[in-house]
């Protein structure tokens, strides 16, 4: 399976099941009861499915470090913000779903963070880098001179 894929897969479960836990925590100290925090859980678990691979995508096609998937995790985020308050909001209460928008931030801004920075270490293997030269069959670096 090719490095995109399993970043893709990894990001997806990953960020769905932080962001999930997160939700799920947070519902149930604000004083919701257990069937809603799961319930609602399972829906933002949903949200973070797709951002989680998306953040996959980018980290796994980049070649991205722990800080590039942060900063992946991020624009996700903002992109995230952004769609609830295009979709949600009405012309005049814009301001209203911006400030409401916040719990999006705490709920999956957390989570998809996290995945991408995860995604960015686990993605740089043991000790190799983008940079690094493959090793020919005599266990030389095929960028060796030897003049």
């Amino acid at each position: 399976m090719g490095r995109v894929i399993r970043s893709i897969l990894l990001g997806a479960l990953l960020c769905a099941v932080l962001a999930a836990t997160v939700f799920a925590v947070a519902a149930l100290l604000d004083g919701g009861r257990v069937d809603e925090a799961i319930g609602f859980g399972l829906v933002v678990g949903f949200g973070g499915l797709v951002m989680g691979a998306l953040i996959g995508l980018v980290a796994g096609a980049l070649r991205l470090g722990p800080p590039g998937g942060a900063l992946a995790g991020a624009l996700a985020t903002l992109a995230a913000v952004g769609f609830y308050v295009l979709a949600f909001g009405r012309p005049g209460q814009l301001g209203y779903f911006l400030r409401e928008s916040a719990v999006v931030v705490l709920v999956l801004g957390a989570p998809a963070v996290l995945t991408g920075i995860l995604l960015g270490w686990f993605g740089r293997g043991a000790g190799t880098t983008a940079t690094t030269a493959p090793e020919t069959n005599s266990g030389e670096r095929e960028d060796s001179d030897h003049g």
